[in-house]
């Protein structure tokens, strides 16, 4: 969706009494609901007006939870509660959701806006065809990845898919584009000066383009994947919705090598599992380092393959 000045203030004013609505419904501070009068119609703007009953619904249905305790290591987090409702026919299977904020009170407003967004992202991308069962396994959708439950005891973990940090890392990517997208209304005349107070402030603090730190070295070694004009357009949108199942089958053959996609989301699951390993090790650093280099290595190779491969970069 293109914005300028000729609708940008209609945009943002849209979504205004929406959002006090949903502010009074769960109580919210102020400053979240502030920030939430620039995420909202940045999130249609990213994804289209054809996605924004499904955007307002996300935000209008999963409450934003404050801790009171801090955490400065997990700053936020996206949860599900697996249900089932039987009523002596088919079972239905549904989730009970919440963003949980564990850093808030000493969080910036760059902070907290990477924050929400980003875990409102994983909710929205995993809103279509959240949910399939067969009689032994119930799987829920994250965007890329799934979780498999026990379909007589939900409360089990059965088996996660190998592709959670290769989902973590689009997540990250849209999540910078989605806090470029509110950077960039600072280049408008805006007639609220409310919101020009907040694009401010978040001019202040982003030089050139937004870049988070969350997955740094993931991120880093995937950044030209995350370039690639023919991966993120076709993963964003199979994504969104939720067109999943055969990703694995679509990238082996743009490779050309059969299970190159396993190998890539297994090697970055290694690395992250490695490098937080490696934050906690005395001894054979340098052992560990160099393991990890070799892996990283690998992983710039098959997306190497992928690139040389893709007839549109």
């Amino acid at each position: 969706m293109n914005i300028d000045q000729n609708n940008i203030n209609e945009l943002l004013n849209k979504y205004v009494s929406f959002t006090d609505d949903i502010s009074s419904k769960y109580a919210y501070p102020n400053n979240i609901k502030h920030v939430l009068y620039l995420i909202i119609p940045a999130f249609v703007i990213k994804y289209g007006l054809k996605y924004e009953k499904m955007i307002l619904n996300c935000f209008e249905n999963i409450k934003i939870h404050i801790n009171e305790k801090e955490d400065n290591i997990c700053t936020a987090y996206f949860t599900r509660v697996l249900q089932k409702n039987e009523d002596g026919r088919a079972p239905q299977y549904y989730t009970l959701k919440r963003v949980v904020l564990n850093q808030y009170h000493n969080a910036s407003l760059i902070d907290m806006l990477d924050n929400i967004i980003h875990e409102f992202n994983h909710a929205i991308n995993s809103s279509i065809n959240e949910i399939s069962y067969d009689e032994e396994i119930v799987s829920m959708r994250t965007g890329l990845s799934h979780i498999f439950y026990d379909v007589h005891d939900l409360a089990h973990i059965k088996e996660k898919s190998k592709d959670v940090v290769l989902e973590e890392i689009i997540n990250v990517k849209q999540t910078e584009d989605i806090i470029n997208i509110i950077h960039s209304f600072s280049n408008f005349s805006i007639a609220n000066e409310e919101f020009n107070n907040a694009f401010y402030a978040i001019s202040s603090s982003i030089e050139g383009s937004y870049t988070s730190s969350a997955y740094y070295v993931q991120s880093f070694i995937c950044k030209e994947l995350m370039k690639n004009k023919t991966f993120i357009p076709t993963v964003e949108n199979l994504r969104l919705n939720g067109n999943v199942d055969d990703i694995d089958k679509w990238f082996d053959d743009v490779v050309g090598t059969s299970g190159s996609y396993a190998k890539l989301t297994s090697l970055l699951e290694k690395i992250l599992m490695e490098e937080e390993k490696l934050a906690k090790a005395k001894w054979f650093k340098n052992y560990k380092i160099n393991r990890v280099r070799e892996d990283m290595r690998k992983v710039m190779e098959i997306i190497k393959q992928y690139e040389d491969n893709c007839i549109f970069k």
